[in-house]
């Protein structure tokens, strides 16, 4: 069973591991090959902290059966435009591959559509990443823009049924 619970605090050593995991982060778009530390990251969510309280990002934990595997997000909420970009990290082995990642999308979607108002959803995939991009391709992400080493993609909640 997959669910979420509000990223915290206590999340840092995981981010840490799971940041610092090259099968996870391979094609990462922000800062590939970058290790981190607990300092680094409690540094970053202090930053965190202050842009939820403004409302410009809402971040979840991903639990497989209460187990911590994963992490995702909303980030630069434009309540304005109604846009926001998504992303997501299944940082532990394990569990890639298996259909948590498309119900994470899904429920991240749901949450940008439905209960925080917005219109557009944006994203940025590494090319080499071709199991995302089939998934954000199957549900109605559309190419936007790339260069030659990621693809930009929207969805808009006027193309969802």
């Amino acid at each position: 069973m997959i669910t979420f619970r509000s990223h915290t605090r206590d999340d840092i050593p995981l981010r840490v591991i799971w940041l610092n995991n090259k099968k996870a982060t391979q094609y990462a778009i922000d800062n590939p090959g970058h290790k981190t530390t607990i300092k680094e990251q409690n540094k970053w969510f202090d930053n965190y902290e202050q842009e939820s309280r403004l409302k410009r990002k809402k971040f979840f934990t991903i639990l497989y059966y209460n187990r911590p595997v994963g992490f995702m997000g909303l980030s630069n909420i434009d309540p304005e435009k109604k846009t926001a970009e998504i992303f997501i990290l299944i940082g532990d082995d394990g569990h890639r591959g298996k259909g948590v990642g498309k119900f994470s999308v899904e429920y991240l979607i749901g949450i940008a559509f439905k209960k925080t108002g917005l219109r557009r959803l944006m994203l940025e995939v590494n090319k080499l990443n071709h199991p995302a991009i089939k998934l954000y391709e199957n549900l109605g992400f559309q190419k936007i823009g790339e260069n030659e080493t990621e693809i930009k993609m929207i969805l808009k909640s006027s193309n969802l049924a």
